[in-house]
């Protein structure tokens, strides 16, 4: 269930790229959003997920009755022959992409990516990452069917087309201000 949730995710444009205009621009993935760098609307939703990360991590450590496909969205960037991960918005190159099958031991987390990169190449789907609770960019979580949190989608949404936008909405219950 998790990964239909999260791949439907991915068909709706929801993995993030904040990467120089001419590579924007040579893109043709059309499940990939090229957001600039700095770009207030997500600036808003990062802050805003950050302010409920408490309560997210709450409920992935003892899960409610009913909640499901706890998932995590990162910022990875190529170093060397490694990734490395930021949650910098002005930092340019960063591909953010979900990570699922979360494990904690206080504020440190492995989990997998879920996500194929499209520019990153030092890491693939599949692949375990480790990180800390300051790498976390955004979360979600389905609540009987409905999504709870991916704040990182509205300023996507709201930059796309008004169906894609509606058709979230009804589907999923993502609520964008």
């Amino acid at each position: 269930m998790l990964r239909s949730v999260i791949s439907l995710f991915s068909m709706l444009a929801l993995s993030i790229l904040v990467i120089p205009a001419e590579l924007a621009l040579a893109t043709d993935n059309p499940n990939v959003q090229s957001i600039a760098p700095g770009d207030p609307a997500m600036a808003k939703a990062h802050e805003k997920s950050q302010r409920e990360l408490d309560g997210f991590l709450e409920k992935l450590r003892n899960p409610p009755p009913g909640t499901e496909n706890y998932s995590l969205k990162l910022g990875f960037m190529d170093k060397g022959k490694d990734v490395a991960l930021t949650t910098d918005q002005m930092a340019q190159n960063v591909e953010f992409m979900w990570v699922y099958q979360i494990e904690a031991s206080g504020d440190h987390f492995t989990a997998l990516l879920d996500d194929t990169p499209e520019y990153i190449r030092n890491i693939k789907q599949g692949d375990r990452v480790e990180f800390e609770k300051s790498d976390i960019f955004d979360w979600l979580y389905t609540e009987n069917g409905k999504v709870k949190g991916d704040y990182t989608a509205c300023p996507l949404l709201l930059a796309g087309p008004k169906e894609q936008l509606d058709q979230s909405r009804e589907i999923y219950g993502i609520v964008c201000d």
